[in-house]
């Protein structure tokens, strides 16, 4: 039985306060999506991924603005990642935090998956929701928090070479472009980030090396992607890795932090192949 992904209700942080300055009232939507209409009131509560999801699309159909999620960003920052946060914003530089955030992020949302990699001196910050159904407006906050975490460690002076994203280009673009800087490019293959590879070397300018030994025992005590079976990690890790056009086995297990051989054991142990697994994806 696939495992059904959920996320902390802290994705919804500011929904209500968003919907009512549209002129809609927030509660019959959620109960419309199969959520509490208090779910916002317990941000550690785990919620169906698809169910918000939904949520999100109905409500910028409802409100009719294509920027329903763009805009429910910004009413957010960092810290809304809840321990997320913690695990990554005391590494060293911008590699370190980066590296933390990605391989945590499923204590916060179970379906989302980023991938790093790097080309020609150009880093690719690449992002998925692996979850049936519409996710635009998801997406566009998933790429919107990914911009402003950036900029608190790199800087407000910090820009990326250019912001990517799937969906169409909106009627009103001028929101995402003002936004992100002017760097916004649409109906692109992958949605993401790009910018250059050597700020992945830069500092983290939140880093405090005082706190590194307390993140170390709060990365120990907590679970992360590893509490998945083996067959779903894959697939996850995957949906980001292609994005980014570089998906072998080596470089799957290396990403897990396994071997080839003890990923493939693994699967084998599941009913899996990775071969099978990308040919799914």
């Amino acid at each position: 039985m696939r495992h059904k992904p959920t996320t902390r209700a802290a994705a919804l942080t500011g929904f209500a306060a968003l919907a009512r300055s549209l002129g809609l009232e927030g509660g019959p939507i959620l109960r419309a999506a199969g959520l509490p209409a208090d779910a916002e009131l317990e941000p550690d509560r785990r919620i169906p991924t698809s169910a918000v999801n939904h949520l999100f699309e109905r409500a910028a159909e409802l409100a009719g603005v294509e920027d329903f999620g763009l805009r429910l960003s910004a009413l957010r920052g960092f810290d809304n990642l809840g321990p997320v946060t913690l695990l990554a914003r005391d590494e060293p530089d911008i590699r370190g935090a980066l590296g933390v955030f990605t391989s945590y992020l499923p204590l916060h949302n179970e379906a989302l998956v980023i991938d790093l990699t790097e080309h020609d001196g150009m880093a690719i910050l690449s992002c998925g929701i692996v979850v049936e159904g519409l996710r635009v407006q998801a997406t566009d906050i998933t790429v919107a928090m990914l911009y402003r975490i950036l900029r608190e460690l790199l800087g407000s002076d910090w820009y990326p070479d250019g912001v990517y994203l799937e969906r169409p280009r909106p009627v009103q673009a001028n929101p995402f472009e003002r936004a992100f800087g002017g760097r916004v490019y649409f109906a692109q293959d992958f949605s993401g980030i790009v910018f250059a590879a050597s700020d992945l070397d830069r500092p983290n300018r939140l880093a405090n090396a005082a706190m590194r030994p307390y993140s170390a025992q709060l990365r120990a005590a907590l679970p992360g992607m590893s509490d998945l079976p083996m067959a779903e990690r894959v697939r996850r890790l995957l949906r980001a890795m292609l994005a980014g056009r570089r998906c072998t086995a080596p470089l799957a297990a290396e990403r897990l932090g396994l071997s080839r051989r003890t990923m493939e054991r693994r699967l084998a142990e599941e009913g899996a192949t990775f071969h099978g697994l990308m040919d799914e994806v």
